[in-house]
């Protein structure tokens, strides 16, 4: 009896070893990878830290209903619709599968801000030998101290999750091949300063975070990928013609602006709308001006601009003393002829 009691157990432990994932046999080079990676890991956890702790009271989610409210206004996005066309595979059942601590609203948790879902897209095309598996995206607060007392890497001072910018990548149901392309792969984007990735030893998953000089262009991969996401509180405008016959062949687009302010310029105003005339030539019937008459009339014109209503006293004022002293001389020779 014993004896068949051993083979049984024999036969069923030899059982699960023949369906256990690929990366099970391979638990020691992970983590000989993952002590490899720990200077790294943690020189990123710290970046992470300074980067995005000013933002955390900013971006975190702190509840479930912020949660919903943020995929409802396109702030958070989901995986895009068959994932594995774009190599990934979430994990939705099995062991810690995304959304473990509210499995009712798993959906919900399969998703993260357009930059982490652009950063994640951008991954998995560069890998080529299997597909990437997520464990988790985004969580909110409250999710985050629940998870704390299972998983000791849920304790941080800055939880990305929280704020919808992290990805974990699964490792313990992928091929090593895989592992360590995923691996070059992190670290060159690393290096070029697209993101931010930690080894996590104790959960085997790398923790991939986009990082802040980049949230633009991943973005952009993820319109490009995906396009815009559906929200529920956008709002579409109808236009309805009664004669189809009255549209333009060709649409014109139109700018409509509006002045909030104006600020005085440098220099006379009238030069931002007056050009210098253009010299003419003199016309047919009139004769030719000399030189001299063009210098006069210029001097005189400065003339008047420069002493402006005061012109004419001073001018009189001119008179005056021409006309005095042009008496001086006969005044003064009286004065001899009576010395």
């Amino acid at each position: 009896m014993v004896g068949k009691l051993s083979l049984t157990v024999c036969i069923a432990i030899s059982g699960v070893c023949s369906f256990a994932p690929p990366a099970f046999a391979g638990l020691p080079a992970l983590d000989r990878m993952m002590v490899e990676l720990a200077m790294s890991s943690a020189q990123s956890a710290e970046t992470i830290r300074r980067v995005y702790q000013d933002h955390l009271d900013f971006l975190m989610l702190r509840e479930y209903g912020e949660l919903a409210g943020a995929l409802d206004n396109g702030g958070l996005v989901p995986l895009p619709d068959q994932p594995l066309r774009f190599n990934i595979i979430p994990r939705l059942d099995g062991p810690h599968p995304i959304g473990e601590k509210d499995l009712a609203n798993q959906t919900s948790y399969t998703a993260a801000r357009a930059a982490t879902i652009g950063a994640l897209l951008e991954i998995a095309s560069r890998v080529k030998s299997g597909p990437v598996e997520i464990t988790s995206l985004v969580r909110h607060s409250d999710y985050q101290e629940e998870l704390r007392t299972t998983n000791p890497n849920a304790i941080t001072s800055v939880p990305v999750h929280t704020m919808g910018l992290a990805v974990d990548i699964g490792l313990v149901n992928t091929p090593l091949e895989t592992i360590y392309e995923l691996r070059d792969v992190l670290r060159r984007m690393q290096d070029d300063g697209d993101i931010l990735f930690i080894g996590e030893r104790r959960q085997l998953v790398f923790h991939v975070v986009p990082h802040p000089s980049r949230l633009g262009h991943f973005n952009e991969v993820y319109l490009r990928a995906v396009g815009a996401p559906l929200t529920s509180r956008s709002a579409g405008a109808h236009a309805f013609v009664d004669a189809p016959r009255l549209l333009p062949d060709r649409l014109a687009p139109q700018v409509t602006t509006e002045i909030i302010a104006m600020l005085p310029a440098e220099g006379p105003i009238q030069n931002l709308w007056v050009d210098s005339p253009a010299e003419e030539a003199p016309a047919a019937d009139q004769p030719p001006q000399s030189r001299l008459t063009i210098v006069l009339a210029e001097v005189r014109a400065y003339w008047r601009e420069m002493s402006g209503a005061r012109w004419l006293a001073i001018v009189i004022a001119a008179m005056l003393s021409s006309l005095l002293f042009a008496r001086r001389p006969a005044v003064a020779t009286i004065l001899d002829k009576s010395a």
